[in-house]
């Protein structure tokens, strides 16, 4: 995403092409085919973004634009320490400045004004944080610590998530120069070549960096995001620039390298462990455009002036272009649709001509502006830009907390008042609630949702926590029956319902949940130790459910997942079979259908509709409550129950997301939100009486 200024061509003399060029020269101030290179690794992104399902793995164009960089600022650099003997650190990171932050800090203030105005209060938190982090060049670390998923994430994306390739791409260009200034340093004092202790460090942090990246991949998410398992790429770029040098007329190299890239872009998905050794089919491919691309077709590509406009503003287009796919739906209060994507496509270019042209070219160029000016004043200018960008993220984040107080104190007053009718209590049959009092609102407060989960760690296991972490819940010395409750997040979403029975009745509940995972005899998918972890939970479970000689029934749930595949929907039944019918002779299971869901943006809904016109925001039970295989295992087991609890969720043929002034789910649509959990224990009590006395749990639940 970075680059060199763009000026006219040098020609390659006719019996100069197919020669090798002397290894460690610069690179040509202008390289139309890094333009054409740049141009398809920005077009790979945005289609992905836009069309995730069209182009599975578009989101190899970040590397093709990391080994691009690692590239050209070797190239530069490794010039410089030649004709100079040394790398001026200073100039280096000033001209970086130059190029990189006022475009950067452009968008990141346009989008934080942005999301104060559009996001829900809901999100809006989030968003500022990451905004800050990325100011900061910080957004990568951010991500990895959260454990997000790129290519699946449960939380909603903020508009600025793309800023972590950014912000590995920054933290490269601190560490680059460092590292060949510590080698130049030691081959002058060791009196060895300084070619080859520069290409012998770089060489042994690519490898330590592509095994790293290896191990982490297999074992974590956080791998997507990090530094470390991303240097090797740009050290792939740096050994092409120092070592390998040009060479042109080679047609059949450039073509095999776009082949590697374009097909990896094809082939790929979300599913594909990345980036471990995966990486290297669109790396190697970069790598091999980069040697050969010069004097080739390539180079026409990169001079026909659609891809060479596209190619010079790549750094805009990829800034631009996620913030309008995030905020577009606020901003048209719903999905984008085929229309809709083109226009954003549109957009982004223009978008980006602008910030080029009349934002970097001018920073970057113009004596009036910061061309010529000291490293010293050009960090003061970029450190008072950052300064900027954070007072509005941080005036954002105090006014959207005073909101959220003030809601947060109508809200609770209003639950106070609601008491009996307060979430599925008004669709309890014999209720009658009348409207509440007052101006509605939502309960809890907007701005609370995100953190409305009941879920507790004693009885709780992360992605990679292999351990059965078990919690008791009900009154101590209660006499009544024991319940084991075994199942993953949606599960313990359920853990407010649990508790408010354990305190209103004699009943006890041991229950244990893991991230993505339940009591099945099928191994489930996931990363290394992901997957490693699940599997060793639920051998444990399956002992838990084999021992329960001492409870009275075993409650399940799982998150319903779509899955088309008949013949794995049939063995997904019958592992669910096996596993429940481990449970002792007459220990009945409980099984719990799923509960259904909303869209992703039904919290914005919500807060363009406002609490009295909340229904407007649900689906239609057919819509949000898909068949649950739960269901279909039930009818096989030897002795499971179906406990229905969708008379809590749905009335009239409608699912609403908000039910007696409660919101019934969080931000990403499916797990219930705890205050609205609370308030199903009357149907969930209701139900496992109907079936621990064989009567219909459905039926039962709701009279």
């Amino acid at each position: 995403m970075t680059g060199v200024v763009a000026t006219p061509p040098a020609v390659t003399p006719r019996h100069a092409r197919g020669r090798v060029r002397p290894t460690g020269t610069p690179a040509d101030r202008f390289r139309p085919d890094i333009q054409a290179l740049r141009a398809l690794a920005v077009t790979l992104v945005v289609v992905y973004h836009l069309w995730p399902t069209r182009l599975t793995g578009g989101y190899v164009g970040v590397d093709v634009f990391f080994v691009i960089s690692g590239y050209l600022i070797t190239s530069h650099m490794w010039r410089e320490a030649v004709e100079t003997g040394g790398i001026r650190l200073g100039r280096f990171w000033a001209r970086r400045a130059r190029r990189l932050l006022p475009s950067a800090l452009t968008v990141l203030l346009v989008t934080a004004v942005a999301s104060i105005w559009l996001l829900p209060a809901a999100t809006v938190g989030s968003s500022l944080k990451e905004i800050l982090a990325s100011v900061f060049y910080g957004e990568n670390w951010f991500l990895a610590a959260s454990s997000v998923d790129y290519q699946a994430a449960e939380s909603a994306a903020s508009p600025v998530r793309h800023y972590w390739s950014l912000s590995v791409e920054e933290q490269f260009y601190v560490m680059l120069p460092l590292l060949l200034v510590g080698a130049i340093w030691f081959a002058r004092r060791a009196r060895l070549p300084h070619r080859r202790v520069v290409m012998g460090v770089i060489v042994s942090a690519a490898l330590a960096s592509f095994g790293y990246g290896l191990w982490l991949t297999a074992v974590s998410p956080a791998a997507y995001f990090s530094t470390f398992t991303r240097l090797w790429e740009f050290a792939f770029g740096a050994v092409v620039a120092i070592a390998v040098g040009r060479v042109s007329g080679r047609p059949w190299i450039a073509a095999l390298g776009l082949v590697l890239i374009v097909g990896s872009a094809v082939a790929f998905d979300a599913a594909t462990p990345f980036p471990g050794y995966h990486a290297l089919v669109p790396v190697v491919g970069t790598a091999l455009v980069l040697v050969g691309g010069s004097g080739t077709f390539v180079d026409r590509v990169g001079l026909w002036r659609p891809v060479a406009h596209v190619g010079r503003t790549s750094y805009a287009i990829y800034l631009w272009h996620w913030p309008l796919i995030v905020l577009a739906p606020a901003l048209l209060g719903e999905e984008p649709g085929r229309l809709d994507k083109l226009a954003i496509a549109a957009i982004t270019v223009v978008l980006a001509t602008a910030t080029t042209l009349l934002i970097e070219d001018p920073v970057r160029f113009s004596p009036r502006l910061l061309a010529g000016r000291s490293p010293r004043a050009v960090a003061a200018w970029s450190l008072a830009g950052m300064a900027t960008v954070t007072l509005v993220v941080v005036a954002g984040m105090l006014a959207a907390d005073a909101r959220a107080e003030r809601e947060r104190e109508r809200a609770d007053e209003l639950a106070a008042r609601l008491e009996a009718c307060l979430g599925a209590g008004s669709l309890l049959p014999g209720i009658e609630c009348p409207p509440p009092a007052g101006e509605p609102v939502f309960v809890p407060a907007l701005a609370d949702l995100e953190d409305d989960s009941g879920n507790r760690p004693e009885c709780w296991a992360g992605l990679e926590d292999p351990n059965f972490h078990q919690c008791t819940v009900g009154r101590p010395g209660a006499t009544g029956e024991r319940f084991l409750v075994l199942g993953d997040s949606h599960s313990n979403a359920l853990l407010a319902a649990y508790d408010s029975l354990g305190r209103t009745t004699d009943w006890t509940f041991d229950i244990a949940g893991h991230a993505g995972c339940y009591p099945t005899t099928r191994t489930l998918h996931g990363p290394g130790t992901v997957r490693d972890a699940c599997t060793e939970w639920r051998e444990a479970a399956l002992d838990a459910i084999e021992g329960a000689h001492d409870y009275d029934a075993i409650i399940v749930t799982r998150r319903h997942l779509d899955e088309p595949d008949a013949e794995r929907r049939e063995r997904d039944v019958e592992a669910l079979v096996e596993a429940w019918n481990l449970a002792p002779e007459g220990v009945p299971v409980l099984v719990l259908p799923d509960n259904p869901r909303m869209d992703r943006d039904f919290v914005a809904c919500l807060e363009s509709e406002g609490p009295q016109r909340a229904h407007v925001c649900g689906a239609p039970v057919a819509d949000a409550l898909p068949p649950d295989l739960l269901r279909d295992a039930a009818e096989q087991a030897r002795d499971a129950r179906v406990v229905d609890l969708t008379p809590a969720y749905c009335a009239d043929g409608q699912c609403s997301p908000v039910i007696g002034s409660v919101i019934v789910y969080r931000p990403d649509g499916h797990h219930v939100s705890a205050t609205y959990a609370a308030t199903v224990a009357p149907f969930l009590e209701r139900g496992i009486e109907a079936a621990l006395a064989g009567r219909d749990a459905t039926a039962q639940a709701a009279q």
